[in-house]
C-alpha cells in the first residue's frame, strides 16, 4: 500500500511527511496518544484541553505530500480525500451505534468512506471519504454530510494543509484501508491529477549553505523523525514542551507570524541554549522552524550562542521548566493530577447536591461534604484493615484564588447541617439559661446544675478550654468546625494557642485521647477521646501559612480539593436548589443523623486494600518516601468515604460504593502529592541523601532492562537528578531485592523477577 495522506509527528514544527500504513497503525496504538487523549477527555478547562491537543501528532488527510515536506497549502499535492468534522456531538459512540448496521458495510464501500472516528475531545466526529472526480473539498464535504444526514459541520476545514489531531484506536468507529491508502502508483497519480488544482508560490532562490557541516546535516535529516528520541528531552521533559511554555511567556503562544518569525526564533534560541549545552546542532533540531530558511535559522542560533552567558538559567526559562514539571514526571510520563480525574458514580444524596453545580466544582463539593456527613453519622463505628475501630472523621480543605467562588459550598452545607443546627439551637438555649441562673444565684448556696449543653457546630474561633469542655460533654459525638477563611485559624498561631490546637486536630483523625489539667477551677481540665471534624476554605497562600510545618503530620490527614482558577473567566453560575431538592437533602441528613452501631462491609476493605498495594508498588519502584507515606493516610480516608457511601446506599454493597471509595483515596493522594510531595520527599529523605522526584510516583524499575547492572541504575538515577551515592543506590537495590522484584545474578548484575 502507498501512502495517501501525510502526518506531522512533532509538535511545533511545520514538517509533514507521507504516512505509511505502518506509521498509521503506530500512531493509533501509541501509548502517548492514548495518555494525552485520556487526559483531554477528563479535562474541563478549554485552554488546558487545547494545550493538550497541541501535544498530539496530526494527520493531513487532504494532502498526499508537500513540497519539501513543509505543511503549506501552496505546496500540497491533493490526496483525493475529504475530511468532514462534526462538532458538539454529545455521545459519538451512541450516534454511530444508532446509525450503523452490518448491512451498511457494502454501502460504505460503495461510497468510498475511508474512516469514521471520534475526535480527541470525545465530543466530535471525523468522517473521511474519497472525493469524486472534479470535486472540490467543500463540495465533497457537503456531499458526505448529505449522505450521512448531517446538517451542521465545520465548514472551515477545507485547507489542504489542515491538521487533524490523532485519536487512539479505541476512538476509531470504522476504517477501510483500501480507501485510506493507494493500491498502486497509477491510482496515486490519478487522484493527484484530478484533485482541485493548487497554485504554488514561486520557489524562493536557494541560499547556499556556507556553514555546512555533518552535525548540521544530521540535525536536518532527523528533523522530521525525532519525536520521542531520548536525547531530545531535558531532565525527561520533551524540549517541545519547554518551547511551548517559553512561547506563552514571550507572548507568542499562537505561533510566529510573517514579520516576527526571525525575532521569535532568536528569542527562543537565546533561552534554549542554556538547556541544549550551547549545542547548535541540537538547537536546530528542537526549535520550531516557523517556515524560516535553514540559513536564517543557523544564523539566529549562532548569534544567540555567541551572546554573553549568565551564571544561572534566566528566570523566564526556570519558570517554563517549572510549569512543564507540573505536567511531566522526570521520566517523561504524563503526571496524574486530581483535577483531571473523572467523577465516580455518586450516591443519590451527593447526586442531588452536585446537580446544580458547574462540573468543575463537583469534586470539591464532594470533598467538602465529607466532614459534615461524617458528623451526621457520628454514632457509626467500623474496623479498618488493621482491625482498629474507626469513625467517620474527616478534615477537608478547599483552596482557590481570591474571589473564585469558594463560598459555593455554603448553601448545600447549611442544608446538610439542618439536624445539627436544630439541636444546637436547643443546646444553646439550655446553655444560656444555665448562665443566667448562675448569675442569679451567684451568692447562693444552691447553685444550678450544669446541663452539660453541647452545641456541636461552633466554628473554628474557639478556645482550647471551651473545645475540650464540649468534647467532654459530647460523649463521643463529633463536633464540627467550619472556617470559610483559613486565615482565622492562622491568627490562632499568632495568639499562641496553635500548638495545642494542632495537637487536637491531629489526634482527632484517629479519635485518640487529648487531655489537660489545671490547678485553677477557672479553666477546664479533662482527658477525653477527640471526635472532631473540620472543613476549611482559603486561598493557596493562606493554606501554605496554615500548613507550613509538614513534620507535624496534619497536612497528610487532610482531604485537599483545588478549585480551577477563574481569572478572566465568566462568573460561574450556581443554580439554586428547588424546594423538592432542598427537602430531599434535609431528609437524607436526618436519616444519617439516626444511623448508629458497629457496621461492616468487607468489599470496601478489599477495594482499598488493592489500591493501597498498587500504590505501595508504585512507591517502591520510584523510591518515593512521600508517596509511601501519603498513600497510607489516603487509604484510610478512602475507606471511611466508602463506608459513608455504603450507608447512603442503604447499607448495601454496590458498584457505586467501590468506585467512590477508590476515587476519594486516589483524589486525596494526587492532591497531597501535587501540593506537598516534593517538600515531603526532601524532608523524609534528607538524611538518606536521596533527591526528590516531583509529583506523583513513576517507575524506576520499569525503565531498566530485564537484566541490568548497578551502573545502569546509577546512570538512570543521574539522568533523573537523583543521588548516585552508594547509600542511596544500595538502599533502592536492597528494597527491590527484599520485596522479590529482583535477584542478583553476578557482581553488580541483577535480573527482574
Amino acid at each position: 500500500m502507498i501512502a495517501r495522506f501525510c502526518i506531522q509527528e512533532k509538535t511545533g514544527v511545520s514538517t509533514a511527511i507521507p504516512c505509511s500504513l505502518e506509521k498509521f497503525n503506530e500512531m493509533l496504538d501509541s501509548e502517548r496518544v492514548k495518555t494525552i487523549c485520556a487526559r483531554i477527555a477528563k479535562t474541563i478547562d478549554d485552554e488546558q484541553r487545547s494545550k493538550l491537543k497541541r501535544q498530539l501528532p496530526g494527520f493531513c488527510w487532504h494532502a498526499q505530500r508537500f513540497e519539501d515536506d513543509k505543511r503549506k497549502a501552496t505546496g500540497a499535492v491533493p490526496s483525493g480525500l475529504a475530511m468532514l468534522d462534526v462538532d458538539h456531538v454529545a455521545d459519538p459512540h451512541a450516534w454511530f451505534s444508532a446509525w450503523y448496521k452490518p448491512e451498511y458495510d457494502a454501502w460504505l464501500k460503495e461510497k468510498r468512506v475511508a474512516y469514521i472516528g471520534i475526535t480527541p475531545s470525545t465530543k466530535g466526529l471525523r468522517i473521511v471519504g474519497e472525493m469524486q472526480d472534479g470535486e472540490t473539498i467543500p463540495e465533497a464535504q457537503a456531499r458526505i454530510a448529505q449522505e450521512f444526514n448531517i446538517e451542521n459541520y465545520d465548514a472551515v476545514t477545507k485547507d489542504y494543509a489542515r491538521l487533524s489531531f490523532v485519536s487512539p484506536r479505541e476512538y476509531v468507529l470504522y476504517m477501510d484501508e483500501q480507501v485510506l491508502f493507494f493500491q498502486s502508483e497509477e491510482e496515486a497519480e490519478h487522484h493527484a491529477n484530478n484533485g482541485a488544482e493548487v497554485h504554488k508560490e514561486p520557489a524562493a532562490p536557494e541560499i547556499p549553505d556556507r556553514n555546512a557541516n555533518p552535525e548540521w546535516d544530521a540535525a536536518l535529516k532527523g528533523d522530521a523523525q525525532i519525536a520521542g528520541a531520548e536525547e531530545l528531552c531535558f531532565k525527561g521533559i520533551p524540549y517541545s514542551e519547554i518551547v511551548d511554555q517559553l512561547m506563552t511567556s514571550i507572548g507568542s503562544n499562537g505561533g510566529a507570524v510573517q514579520g516576527e518569525r526571525n525575532t521569535v526564533y532568536f528569542s527562543l534560541a537565546n533561552y534554549m541554549r542554556y538547556i541544549c549545552d550551547f549545542d547548535a546542532a541540537l538547537m536546530l533540531r528542537v526549535l520550531p522552524d516557523f517556515g524560516l530558511a535553514v540559513e536564517e535559522r543557523k544564523q539566529a542560533i549562532n548569534s544567540a550562542i555567541g551572546r554573553p552567558r549568565k551564571a544561572s538559567f534566566p528566570g523566564i526559562l526556570q519558570a517554563a521548566i517549572a510549569m512543564c514539571e507540573r505536567e511531566y514526571c522526570s521520566d517523561g510520563v504524563l503526571k496524574e493530577r486530581a483535577s483531571e480525574m473523572a467523577m465516580p458514580a455518586l450516591p443519590k444524596l451527593l447526586q442531588i447536591i452536585c446537580r446544580r453545580l458547574p462540573e468543575e466544582y463537583r469534586p470539591a463539593m464532594v470533598i467538602a461534604s465529607l466532614p459534615v456527613l461524617g458528623t451526621l453519622a457520628t454514632r457509626i463505628r467500623f474496623e479498618y484493615l488493621d482491625r482498629q475501630v474507626q469513625s467517620l472523621s474527616f478534615f477537608s480543605c478547599i483552596t482557590a484564588p481570591a474571589a473564585s467562588g469558594k463560598s459555593f459550598i455554603r448553601k448545600p452545607i447549611d442544608l446538610l447541617l439542618t439536624p445539627i443546627n436544630e439541636q444546637d439551637q436547643i443546646e444553646r438555649e439550655k446553655e444560656q439559661a444555665y448562665k443566667e441562673a448562675l448569675r442569679a444565684s451567684k451568692n447562693s448556696k444552691n447553685q444550678p446544675r450544669d446541663p452539660r449543653a453541647c452545641p456541636r457546630n461552633n466554628g473554628v474561633a474557639i478556645s482550647i478550654a471551651k473545645l475540650l469542655q464540649l468534647l467532654t460533654y459530647s460523649e463521643g459525638k463529633h463536633l464540627i468546625g467550619i472556617g470559610e477563611e483559613m486565615d482565622t485559624l492562622v491568627k490562632s498561631e499568632r495568639a499562641g494557642v496553635w500548638s495545642q490546637k494542632s495537637d487536637i486536630y491531629r489526634l482527632a483523625f484517629d479519635n485518640a485521647e487529648y487531655g489537660q489539667a489545671y490547678m485553677s477551677d477557672a479553666s477546664f481540665s479533662a482527658h477525653i477521646a477527640v471526635y472532631y471534624n473540620l472543613l476549611m476554605t482559603g486561598t493557596p497562600n493562606s493554606m501554605k501559612r496554615f500548613f507550613k510545618d509538614l513534620e507535624n503530620g496534619l497536612a497528610t490527614r487532610v482531604c485537599f480539593a483545588q478549585l480551577p482558577d477563574t481569572s478572566f473567566s465568566e462568573i460561574p453560575v450556581f443554580a439554586p436548589y428547588s424546594d423538592a431538592e432542598r427537602e430531599e437533602i434535609i431528609r437524607w441528613a436526618r436519616v444519617l443523623d439516626t444511623e448508629q452501631g458497629m457496621v461492616s462491609c468487607p468489599q470496601v476493605g478489599k477495594v482499598i486494600g488493592e489500591w493501597l498495594e498498587a500504590k505501595r508498588q508504585q512507591a517502591i519502584d520510584a523510591d518515593s518516601h512521600a508517596a509511601d507515606t501519603l498513600r497510607r493516610r489516603s487509604a484510610v480516608i478512602g475507606f471511611r468515604a466508602g463506608m459513608l457511601c455504603w450507608l447512603l446506599e442503604g447499607h448495601k454493597w454496590t458498584k457505586t460504593v467501590g468506585e467512590f471509595a477508590e476515587w476519594v483515596a486516589e483524589y486525596v493522594f494526587r492532591n497531597q502529592m501535587e501540593l506537598w510531595g516534593e517538600q515531603m520527599e526532601q524532608e523524609l529523605t534528607s538524611n538518606l541523601e536521596v533527591s526528590t522526584e516531583r509529583g506523583a510516583a513513576s517507575s524506576l524499575l520499569d525503565l531498566l532492562g530485564k537484566e541490568f547492572t548497578t551502573g545502569d541504575l546509577i546512570k538512570l538515577r543521574a539522568k533523573k537528578g537523583q543521588s548516585v551515592k552508594n547509600s542511596a543506590v544500595g538502599m533502592v537495590l536492597n528494597r527491590w531485592k527484599k520485596t522479590g522484584r529482583i535477584e542478583k545474578i553476578g557482581e553488580g548484575k541483577w535480573r527482574k523477577l
